[in-house]
């Protein structure tokens, strides 16, 4: 090998290393760009949600719809008990009986029960609820529907 030789393998190596370097640079910026891309993403997600829960008017709205819902419920349960001191040989049974009339009320004061839970669950809507209202309901809570 001569001088010429070692010169051009110098050089031919000199520029892969500058090829690499260039490469490992575009690299970093794109990893580096897409990183900021996911923070940006997520933290505009964020202040959405946060914005979102906490305006006003859904404020009151959810605070009314929690009321709304205990309210229900405790009329179900007054339904209930109402419908188990009725005779069976009262009219209202001609077409249902008094039992399928009771387990009507009583399935309808369990979906009322899991919406309440379930909006109880997201964060945004429980913080408007009353505090005089519980967290969570059970079907213990209506003393008819047992």
């Amino acid at each position: 090998m001569n001088l010429k030789d070692i010169m051009t393998l110098t050089t031919k190596t000199n520029k892969m290393n500058e090829y690499r370097e260039e490469e490992r640079f575009f690299k970093r910026m794109v990893y580096w760009v897409i990183g900021l891309v996911i923070v940006l993403s997520v933290g505009g997600f964020v202040i959405h949600k946060f914005r979102e829960a906490t305006r006003v008017d859904t404020a009151v709205q959810n605070y009314e719809e929690y009321q709304e819902i205990y309210n229900t419920c405790v009329k179900i349960n007054m339904d209930i008990c109402n419908m188990k001191d009725v005779p069976e040989t009262d009219p209202m049974f001609s077409q249902f009986s008094k039992a399928q009339r009771i387990l009507a009320l009583r399935t309808n004061l369990n979906r009322w029960i899991e919406e309440y839970n379930a909006k109880s669950k997201m964060w945004g809507r429980a913080l408007w609820k009353s505090n005089t209202l519980p967290y969570q309901l059970s079907n213990q809570e209506f003393n008819c529907n047992n």
